[in-house]
Formats: C-alpha cells, sequence, structure tokens
C-alpha cells in the first residue's frame, strides 16, 4: 500500500520541478547598436487606461508607423512588460477610414504575446486597404 502514495508523491515533484523548470522567472537581457540609424516616424498617441491593473504590467514604449506597398499603412508598437514575470497579453489593432468609420480587416482579431520578465518587444500590423488612415491598439490580459 506505500508503493502507489510513493508513487503519486514522486509524481507530484515530477511535475512540480517541470513546472518551476519551464515557468519559472526567465527575464531577457537584450543587446542593440548603440549608434542606430532608424530613423522611426513616431506617432504622439492618445492612451484611454479603462484597467489600472493591466497598464501596471504592460507599457506601450512607443508605437511609429510607415507606409507600405505604396499605400498602406503599418503600424508598429515597442511594448513592454513592466512585471518581473512573464505574462501574457492579448491585443488586436483596429482601423479607421478618413471618416472616422472602422474599416473591417480579418487581422482584427485577438493575438496573444508572450512577454518574459522586463522584456521588450515590437508587434505590427499592415492595415489590408489604403482607406485606412488611422487605427487603435487595444489590450487585455
Amino acid at each position: 500500500m506505500k508503493t502507489p502514495s510513493l508513487l503519486r508523491l514522486g509524481g507530484a515533484l515530477a511535475v512540480t520541478a517541470l513546472a518551476l523548470l519551464f515557468g519559472g522567472c526567465q527575464n531577457v537581457n537584450t543587446y542593440e547598436n548603440a549608434e542606430s540609424r532608424a530613423t522611426p516616424t513616431y506617432v504622439a498617441d492618445k492612451r484611454v487606461i479603462t484597467d489600472n491593473t493591466l497598464a501596471g504590467k504592460l507599457r506601450v514604449v512607443s508605437v511609429n508607423q510607415a507606409t507600405v506597398s505604396g499605400n498602406l499603412l503599418k503600424i508598429q508598437a515597442t511594448v513592454e512588460n513592466l512585471s518581473s514575470k512573464a505574462r501574457t497579453f492579448n491585443y488586436k489593432f483596429e482601423w479607421i477610414d478618413q471618416d472616422g468609420m472602422a474599416v473591417n480587416s480579418p487581422n482584427e482579431v485577438w493575438k496573444a504575446l508572450v512577454l518574459q520578465g522586463r522584456e521588450t518587444s515590437t508587434i505590427s500590423t499592415v492595415a489590408i486597404s489604403p482607406k485606412a488612415v488611422d487605427f487603435k491598439l487595444k489590450f487585455r490580459e
């Protein structure tokens, strides 16, 4: 009767060890050119914060835009996990036309973004229509 209990205990320890190995804190070190040649076109953004807890975990560092394929708007945002723990955030871009109307796009779906502790990463998208002249970037946890 003691053998099954020991097996269960051993299995539980193995699961715990794997969880610690794969789910532990993994901060990310980043190295980049000290004299960058990039000249991004930054967007002055307006921030509407409705979830202060989320705002304390994720920060939008910058947003920049470019035009690709002649007339399609491309948006790139640099985001930072403010926590020392790995976190999963969800985001989506929404497109707006010159009249302030939504431009429906199949890429307007929630996407998962996993950031390690203190990690900074970029997310981007390209409008599928030249009618899109503006955007909204939304986050949720």
